[in-house]
């Protein structure tokens, strides 16, 4: 059956070629009706994904159409889509030799060819058809890319309508750095397109780039409302509010979130960002809404806001959570967190155990059940677990993570440096990286540069916040630690490490009476063992209060 519909898309394509005559001047004839039926069939049985019988109504049009280019055009497309390329290419070649003046053959020529030949289609597809951007964009994917931005320069020359030309010309000046020119062109995109999403938000980042927060924020909040609120948009606009050092706007934002339109995964993420404010009685009521249409999800919740308080408690609960629910594997880890904030890393292994078991590539659950073997004396158990996951960007983030927990800051910064080199925007490595060499005091340039990119692809996060405030410390800048520090603590109060890096830093600035209020608040927090040690340790460098 191949072959014969093979020999009869070729014998079609013959008819199509036969006596070759000079390109008419005139429009060309409208299609019989049964040509224009079996052509309907086509586009119908491509619109239902049936490509096979796409591409053989197609052929049956073509045969009974033989003067109607995009017919060929619309069959090799069929074909590409049935996984027949050759037969797709070999319709083409034809095509352009039966019309070599039409620019939609070149086109879809090019969207079939290898880069050299789509570069030559493309450039002659343009050269037919100046005023179609469609070939300056296809053109544009396959160019290097400073030819690429000529050609995209070309477009909105030539174009100045074209919200695609602008837009990815755009992308080109974000890529290099150049703010103020990437801003013209999404200003021109969204002169065009207003609710162009893609383009508001590159604006925003652009403009918090440039020093400009409050026009920053102001284009994102278009963007969340004009994408019907959506949630990553929420999340997006309360960490630029967090930035802005605005808390009262990022509590409004949350207060608008948390509504009965919102979903059980929106009410959790929105309870998690109230969690981290300290605003914890507020969460609580969301959690009770939750538990109205899902239960487990609720339990969750709750015994995660609980863990600061009694993580032994809290523990429990979670280990309660049954192995047949979807929610199993996030349950047992946050119960193993919680066993292990208590100080019991052998109750932490055996509550991750069965989960592990089920999920075998969940790297949050392999790292909590690595450190628990190093915290329960066996180092190297914890190594060779983490050194068993694999390779690729979170295996190496959770060997690197590892290695910090054992103290080897060599050793994850060994790890973390080519992650960083081959993930340049991976924020975790980053942060982390950044924030050992600060902690060591060493190399503080390279945690400059490394924390500073961490702050501009995560701006408000208060975890890399307060490592640029340590680094800050380090450096001895110690005001604006203070001012970097106290920001982080004011969007994270529950977070004792913040706390006790804010209290180093008002010690250091001669105020040794905050430092020890702010060392109070943290021990109140359950610390984990580590951060009590880094409690008492700076407790004992203060002078007796008089």
């Amino acid at each position: 059956m191949a072959r014969y519909a093979r020999v009869r898309l070729l014998l079609a394509l013959a008819l199509i070629t036969g006596c070759r005559q000079p390109a008419p001047a005139m429009p060309l004839p409208p299609m019989s009706h049964s040509a224009y039926a079996y052509y309907l069939d086509g586009k119908l049985a491509g619109h239902r994904d049936d490509w096979e019988a796409a591409a053989a109504s197609l052929t049956e049009a073509a045969k009974l159409a033989p003067d109607q280019p995009m017919i060929v055009v619309e069959l090799a497309r069929a074909l590409t889509k049935a996984k027949r390329e050759p037969a797709a290419r070999e319709a083409l070649a034809i095509a352009r030799k039966r019309w070599p003046d039409h620019p939609e053959v070149w086109l879809a020529s090019a969207e079939l060819s290898s880069a050299g030949e789509g570069i030559r289609a493309y450039r002659r597809a343009i050269e037919l058809a100046p005023d179609d951007e469609r070939g300056y964009l296809g053109l544009a994917k396959l160019e290097s890319s400073a030819a690429s931005e000529a050609t995209l320069r070309d477009l909105v020359e030539r174009i100045p309508g074209s919200v695609d030309g602008h837009f990815r010309l755009a992308k080109h000046f974000l890529d290099r750095g150049d703010q103020a020119s990437a801003m013209r062109e999404l200003h021109a995109v969204l002169e065009r397109d207003p609710d162009h999403i893609d383009a508001r938000l590159d604006l925003a980042r652009a403009l918090r780039r440039s020093g400009k927060i409050a026009q920053a924020i102001e284009q994102t909040r278009s963007a969340f409302d004009r994408s019907g609120q959506a949630l990553d948009l929420a999340e997006e606009l309360y960490w630029l509010l967090c930035e802005a050092d605005d808390r009262m706007a990022a509590i409004d934002l949350l207060t608008l979130l948390d509504d009965d339109r919102s979903d059980v995964e929106a009410l959790v993420a929105v309870a998690r960002l109230q969690r981290g404010l300290g605003l914890l009685a507020e969460a609580r009521a969301i959690s009770a809404r939750i538990a109205i249409v899902d239960p487990e999800a609720a339990a969750i919740l709750d015994a995660e806001l609980a863990i600061p308080a009694d993580p032994a408690a809290a523990a429990q609960r979670l280990i309660a959570i049954s192995p047949g629910s979807a929610r199993f594997a996030e349950a047992r880890r946050l119960a193993g967190e919680a066993l292990f904030a208590a100080g019991d890393p052998r109750g932490a292994a055996a509550a991750v155990a069965p989960a592990r078991e089920r999920h075998p590539n969940n790297l949050d659950l392999a790292v909590l059940a690595a450190r628990a073997r190093a915290s329960s004396g066996d180092p190297a158990g914890a190594r060779a677990l983490v050194a068993s996951l694999g390779s690729g960007l979170g295996p190496s983030l959770a060997r690197a993570r590892v290695a910090d927990h054992l103290g080897d800051v060599d050793g994850a910064l060994a790890i973390l440096e080519p992650v960083i080199r081959a993930h340049p925007d991976s924020i975790t490595a980053l942060n982390l990286a950044g924030y050992l060499l600060a902690d060591a005091n060493r190399r503080l340039p390279d945690a400059e540069r490394w924390l500073r990119k961490a702050r501009d692809l995560s701006p408000g996060d208060p975890a890399v916040l307060d490592s640029w405030g340590w680094l800050l410390l380090r450096k001895g800048e110690t005001r604006a630690a203070i001012r970097a520090l106290d920001r982080a603590a004011r969007f994270s109060p529950n977070e004792p490490e913040i706390l006790v890096h804010l209290a180093a830093a008002w010690a250091a600035d001669g105020a040794p009476r905050t430092a020890r209020t702010l060392l109070d608040r943290a021990a109140l927090l359950h610390p984990s063992a580590a951060v009590q040690r880094r409690i008492d340790a700076l407790r004992s460098t203060l002078p007796a209060p008089r």
